[in-house]
């Protein structure tokens, strides 16, 4: 294997302990309301299907295989039919939706300590996320996160999501390795595993509470934190 020259992390579920829940009713009750100050005059039901029916849309006229929903141009359709689009209420709509729909919001006890102890050795570091521009930079600097981070590649600016291989490719170019010289840290099988190890980039799955019914493609190594993930790059040096 070859010497591991940047590392490249998930976001939630990985870095962020995160839990969410677009469907509750308030979700759409607060954004009905809060539109009602820009004249809007959408109540949440009507808002709750037009919302679905324009992800539908969009995702239907992708011709990506895995294809991103980008939720600030769900809102700007919507608002566009309401005839009460303005340039930052599509954005607010989102962050406010996302404010509403947060449960859990907050660093895994790992991870800042694990990502100082990867600055401090030298690594560049950046983040594949399959995420909303409009909320995921803000969220990672409020976690304080950010600051780490040599690059952020998020879904939502290519219309693709993982486990399409691009999103690797571009970040290796970004860093200027190969994909040999970089591992992916990541939560989830199904979409952490396949698109790096498409490229030739080695993997390692964070499973903070194993459970032994992993399926699809192995990555290269199970951790139980990412202080073991941190021990398998060292060792590989």
């Amino acid at each position: 294997m070859s010497k591991i020259r940047a590392v490249i992390f998930d976001c939630y579920g990985t870095l962020v302990d995160i839990k969410t829940d677009e469907e509750k009713d308030e979700v759409f009750n607060y954004v009905s309301l809060y539109l009602q100050y820009y004249g809007g005059t959408i109540d949440a039901e009507k808002l709750k299907s037009t919302y679905e029916l324009e992800k539908k849309k969009l995702l239907r006229d992708s011709d990506e295989r895995y294809p991103e929903v980008d939720l600030e141009q769900v809102f700007e359709h919507i608002l566009l039919k309401e005839g009460m689009y303005c340039p930052f209420l599509a954005e607010s709509c989102c962050k406010l939706q996302r404010l509403i729909s947060r449960e859990r919001f907050q660093l895994f006890p790992d991870t800042l300590p694990v990502l100082r102890e990867m600055r401090r050795e030298g690594y560049p570091m950046a983040l594949v996320s399959d995420a909303q521009r409009v909320f995921c930079w803000e969220e990672g600097r409020i976690l304080g996160i950010s600051q780490f981070f040599d690059h952020m590649i998020v879904s939502t600016d290519f219309g693709f999501k993982k486990p399409d291989l691009r999103l690797f490719a571009v970040v290796c170019d970004l860093l200027s390795v190969q994909p040999t010289e970089a591992v992916y840290i990541g939560d989830n099988n199904e979409r952490d595993v396949k698109g790096p190890k498409d490229i030739g980039m080695p993997v390692l799955i964070v499973d903070r509470s194993p459970r032994g019914d992993h399926q699809g493609i192995e990555p290269d190594a199970y951790v139980n934190d990412l202080w073991e993930a941190w021990d398998w790059i060292r060792n590989t040096r």
